[in-house]
């Protein structure tokens, strides 16, 4: 037996092993879909057609292409606010959680941010959701974090009081950046933005029985404090003078 004719012997083999493997694929997919038409049948109705998952979606999530699919549906077993189109699901960020196989609806989106209250003497303020955040998209409305500035010196705990008022809802595109709203102390405000202008600010979720570490967070000195240190700084100087 020549080289030449193993050779061909081994690709036929394999093309055939191919071709098996996608002959049984197709069954399977064939028999899935005789399944679900004779379960559609049992049902009865009119049939729609509806975006649905092909895994399972959580907060934070942005839905690819690969995520879901269009399915047709019972129209009596659709849930209130289905999506029925793909161009208004790819791209959009998930906050809440989809799972596997299942209609995608437009609580999938939902925009909690106007279900939050910014609490007394806070303000809120938004920052940028990155990889070196420390908190993740989904990160739960209402969660207690603290705030540090993390440079080459090392960390400094720059809030102490901050509060999540909603996670971000939607992106404009895959990839895109996300805003994460936060309640933070009015008067850490200044130092929150700064870190997070400079790409230095990181983020932590305390438990709840965790108390804030010690020490004060930054903040900027009151006018009583400036006007108290002036003034201890005149009268030191009244005295040097007196005693001169």
């Amino acid at each position: 037996m020549s080289l030449r004719f193993r050779l061909v012997f081994a690709g036929s083999c394999a093309v055939l092993v191919l071709l098996a493997f996608v002959a049984y694929g197709n069954s399977v997919r064939a028999e899935a879909e005789k399944v679900r038409s004779e379960a559609i049948a049992r049902y009865g109705g009119e049939v729609v057609s509806l975006v649905v998952t092909n895994s399972a979606l959580e907060p934070g999530d942005v839905v690819g292409e690969k995520d879901v699919s269009v399915r047709d549906w019972v129209s009596d077993l659709a849930p209130r606010g289905a999506i029925t189109s793909l161009d208004d699901v790819i791209g959009r960020e998930v906050t809440v959680p989809v799972g596997k196989n299942a209609p995608v609806t437009k609580l999938a989106f939902r925009d909690s941010a106007h279900l939050a209250d910014v609490p007394s003497g806070h303000v809120a303020v938004s920052v940028p959701v990155t990889d070196k955040l420390g908190v993740s998209r989904g990160v739960p409305q209402g969660s207690r974090l603290l705030a540090y500035k993390v440079s080459d010196e090392g960390s400094t705990l720059v809030c102490d009081d901050i509060v999540v008022l909603s996670a971000p809802a939607k992106a404009s595109s895959i990839g895109s950046s996300a805003q994460l709203t936060l309640a933070v102390a009015s008067k850490q405000v200044a130092a929150v933005l700064d870190a997070s202008g400079k790409g230095d600010l990181r983020l932590v979720m305390p438990a709840d029985d965790v108390d804030a570490p010690a020490g004060d967070a930054a903040t900027p000195p009151s006018s009583e404090d400036s006007s108290g240190s002036d003034g201890g700084k005149s009268q030191g100087n009244q005295s040097d003078s007196s005693s001169g």
